[in-house]
């Protein structure tokens, strides 16, 4: 390569960087308008509804305080100045107490319902900008709209050329930069020389074609936008007013659907009787989120609810709270009732998260229903198992939980019919799904029947407006509903959950074969390694998994160390899946493949080998992650999780691990939290690391060594499995 620029000297590429440069900064600040603008607007939007509800509250007398007949006396409030409900409503409890003639009860009752009649008088305000108002929020709400009118179109053309150039260019301009000086090019090598030459004519073809005369289009277009007065922008929106009003309806729905979703759309005087409901949680094992607090309040002040919030948002955690609030008001009984493939899984997290005593009650096991009655704590069984056991006739409990309620969706089925037997003996019944019922109105309005038949009543024959407000309103009282995006600010980027299956009498054989055998990698492969996938107690989770995210609108990767066992995903999953990623698909199929992940419609499923598919792979298209068995290597785990969970994800990403109660399973995880100092320390190394390898076989030793044990000795062996 020669020592020399073949078509041009280092100032001709140094202006060239400098001009691409400045059209890419000129095209990012226009692209970067339209957020700048929305939020300006919105900003501006909420201080003139502030003056408009400070307006409508100092027309109101503040003997409207006494409108139902409570007693309060007005006199002394208008002893201390304060005339309407504007001057009131600013007030704070405290500062109520202050005034003379007031008492304690008094000030919180008149604080309290000051609060419900703000809320009212703010529900349904609208800003109307009014030409004979023109005020300094009202010319600075025009203004903004007026921008974002005129630069709506630059704004949308800026975004798609800025996502499309913009780490092209920065890229290109980093390697052209040995090009522009002397001092540079002398110590470049010969590569780098070639790569900035190379870079220099790509710059070049961009300045000269279609980007640099789109981008100095555009920002010629941006600069020679006139600069207007306040008495423009009023005398503009004199002449075209409807395009003013259709822009801040569109702000005000903006704004409107952000604050009702707080709390899922419900009633503001709801929702402050909910917030004071007390609750007593301090002996949880957790934290509470803001709306997942809310939702326990929610629950032990309505009594019989429909808990609907999105796959992912904690309902489980919510149940157990809602027990150990009650358990510290003296209740004794609770009864959780779920599908037997997450049994384990409830009877787990009780005990993580509080200290009740769980009893499982599978099939009609007479004397575990009998120790529950006499000792109390939370009884867990399935809906199978509950037309198999009776209760006595005069005995009650204090909380029926129904998870995945959706399962009792048949009024004609003996589980259905089981369940409301059961609901009659709770003072309190508390129905979970994670299903979108707005979608199959018909379960809505039985489920709701069982919990509330009055407000069934009053839905039934309104089954044909369900995405109206007035129906959700009327769902109120009975059922709330939460999604991701609702609550966003309050969720982790990352979920974890784990979900335990329990093995059948099949599944265990084959497992106590395995470990007799002292066969490791066969132990890892417990319940996938029978001859017919379909009755593998994880396959039988994985499917409900995969139908649940399906209803949710999100894709799914599974991920497994082992061949065999993504074989038999594959047969389970069928045509729900593409094509499996291994190691024996090129890099170049395997992205392929990817592609057509990408294009696939919801609830498509891709499987992968854990080591093929956990690396040099973006799959944001998929928002669940299924591991088939714990990962022996901590930082495999992490980089297959890193696929889907990176820069350009949407959605909150949620992991399940499927794991088999007492088995290889439950020792990996307890080995690796114990060692878990080990295997940070070598998580970045190559697998093939001696300390590493070292560390691995010890564990490994280690597992074999406790599953003999214990299975010789008798202990979780899967006797009753199968039951």
């Amino acid at each position: 390569m020669a020592d020399t620029l073949n078509k041009w000297d280092k100032k001709e590429v140094k202006t060239i960087l400098e001009l691409v440069g400045a059209l890419d900064a000129g095209v990012a600040s226009i692209a970067a308008l339209g957020e700048a603008q929305r939020q300006t607007a919105q900003e501006t939007m909420k201080r003139l509804t502030e003056q408009e509800l400070a307006t409508v509250l100092r027309g109101m007398d503040v003997e409207n305080i006494n409108r139902d007949k409570m007693g309060i006396r007005v006199a002394s409030l208008r002893a201390a100045g304060i005339e309407n409900m504007e001057q009131l409503c600013s007030l704070s409890a405290q500062q109520i107490n202050d005034i003379k003639g007031i008492s304690d009860d008094a000030a919180y009752l008149i604080y309290t319902i000051a609060g419900r009649i703000r809320q009212e008088a703010a529900t349904g305000l609208k800003v109307r900008v009014s030409y004979d108002d023109q005020n300094e929020a009202s010319t600075k709400l025009l203004q903004t709209l007026r921008d974002s009118m005129q630069t709506g179109d630059s704004v949308r053309k800026a975004q798609a050329l800025h996502e499309q150039y913009h780490g092209l260019i920065t890229e290109a301009c980093l390697a052209a930069k040995p090009a522009s000086g002397a001092f540079r090019w002398f110590f470049a090598s010969s590569r780098r020389k070639k790569e900035a030459t190379d870079a220099a004519l790509y710059l070049y073809g961009l300045l000269s074609g279609d980007y640099g005369e789109q981008a100095k289009a555009l920002v010629e277009t941006y600069d020679a936008l006139p600069e207007q007065d306040d008495g423009t922008v009023w005398e503009d929106f004199a002449r075209n007013s409807a395009a003013y009003y259709a822009q801040l309806d569109r702000l005000d729905r903006e704004i409107s659907a952000r604050i009702d979703n707080s709390y899922s759309g419900l009633p503001a005087e709801l929702v402050r009787e909910v917030e004071r409901q007390p609750i007593y949680v301090d002996a949880l094992k957790a934290t509470l989120r803001s709306y997942q607090e809310f939702g326990v309040r929610y629950i032990l002040r309505q009594g019989n609810v429909l808990l609907g919030d999105e796959m992912g948002l904690g309902k489980t955690v919510q149940a157990i709270a809602v027990m150990v609030s009650l358990r510290a008001t003296g209740a004794t009984h609770f009864m959780v009732v779920c599908p037997a493939s997450v049994l384990v899984n409830w009877a787990r997290e009780i005990a993580q998260f509080s200290d009740l005593t769980v009893t499982t009650i599978k099939g009609g096991d007479f004397m575990a229903a009998r120790h529950w009655i006499e000792k109390g704590g939370v009884a867990v069984t399935t809906y199978e198992s509950i037309s198999r056991f009776a209760l006595p006739q005069d005995f009650t409990f204090s909380l029926l939980v129904a998870d995945e309620a959706h399962y009792a969706k048949n009024p004609e089925a003996r589980r259905t019919q089981a369940l409301l037997i059961l609901k009659r003996k709770a003072q309190r019944a508390l129905f979970m799904t994670g299903t979108p019922l707005e979608n199959r109105v018909d379960e809505m309005c039985f489920l709701v029947g069982c919990l509330r038949p009055d407000v069934a009543g009053e839905i039934q024959d309104m089954k044909y407006i369900s995405s109206a407000p007035q129906f959700r309103e009327k769902l109120a009282p009975v059922y709330l509903r939460r999604t991701r995006e609702d609550v966003l600010d309050e969720l982790p980027a990352l979920i974890e959950k784990e979900q335990w299956c329990e093995l059948s009498a099949e599944e265990w054989k084959s497992y106590m074969l395995s470990v007799m055998a002292e066969n490791f990698m066969a132990m890892r492969q417990v319940s996938w390694d029978i001859p017919d996938p379909a009755r593998s107690a994880k396959a039988r989770r994985l499917l409900e998994l995969c139908q649940e995210a399906e209803e949710d609108g999100r894709k799914v990767i599974v991920f497994s160390f082992f061949r065999d066992t993504i074989k038999a995903v594959q047969e389970v999953l069928g045509n729900r899946a593409l094509e499996p990623i291994t190691g024996s698909v090129s890099a170049q199929r395997r992205q392929q493949i990817v592609d057509e992940f990408t294009d696939a419609p919801d609830g498509t499923v891709l499987i992968c080998q854990v080591q093929a598919g956990g690396t040099g792979l973006n799959i944001q298209a998929a928002s669940v992650i299924i591991f088939c068995e714990p990962q022996i290597k901590p930082s495999i785990e992490s980089q297959a999780i890193s696929r889907a969970y990176r820069m350009g994800q949407i959605r909150t990403v949620i992991v399940h691990r499927l794991l088999c109660d007492n088995t290889v399973d439950e020792r990996i995880l307890e080995l690796l939290r114990e060692k878990q100092d080990i295997f940070d320390s070598f998580a970045e190394e190559s697998a093939t690391g001696s300390e590493y390898i070292k560390a691995e076989k010890s564990i490994t030793a280690a597992i074999i060594a406790l599953e003999k044990e214990r299975l010789e000795s008798g202990e979780g062996t899967g006797e009753t499995a199968g039951e």
